[in-house]
């Protein structure tokens, strides 16, 4: 099975973002690749869909208003450590507020602006229970000339 193909049984997603733009393209590209994902717009959302299902992927952003992804992965790894290495963190957050983080017990990062290629084979790769080949998934923007 390549990275890019559905996973074997219906794995389910939830992708905490703000921006509804964002939620809504996480949807249209897992769903398409097999999986069932749920929306939460903040921290708070999540946590409470977090503690009434189970999912293989927590796609988290980090700049939300209300319970940032700061907040929620703190209270994650208080609450339910396991769930850890089930998040990939994405963030358009600037490199310091990047360096804060504590990637060790997440499964990877991804920075904005991301490749959806890369991006869906994360998801792929964490639904299945592979080990993140890199302490980071990382795509710095090219640079035009």
């Amino acid at each position: 099975m390549s990275r890019s193909d559905p996973p074997a049984a219906a794995s389910r997603v939830i992708v905490v973002d703000d921006d509804p733009g964002l939620r809504t393209l996480f949807i249209a590209l897992l769903e398409r690749k097999g999986f069932t994902v749920d929306v939460a717009p903040d921290g708070r959302a999540a946590y409470d869909q977090i503690c009434r299902n189970a999912y293989s992927v927590i796609l988290l952003d980090l700049m939300m208003p209300d319970v940032n992804g700061f907040e929620l992965l703190q209270r994650l790894a208080r609450e339910c450590p396991s769930l850890l290495p089930r998040v990939i963190v994405m963030t358009g957050a600037s490199r310091r507020v990047v360096e804060t983080l504590d990637t060790t017990s997440i499964w990877g990062l991804i920075r904005k602006p991301f490749d959806i290629d890369d991006l869906v084979s994360a998801v792929t790769a964490c639904s299945d229970g592979h080990p993140r080949e890199r302490p980071l998934v990382s795509r710095e923007p090219k640079q035009l000339m």
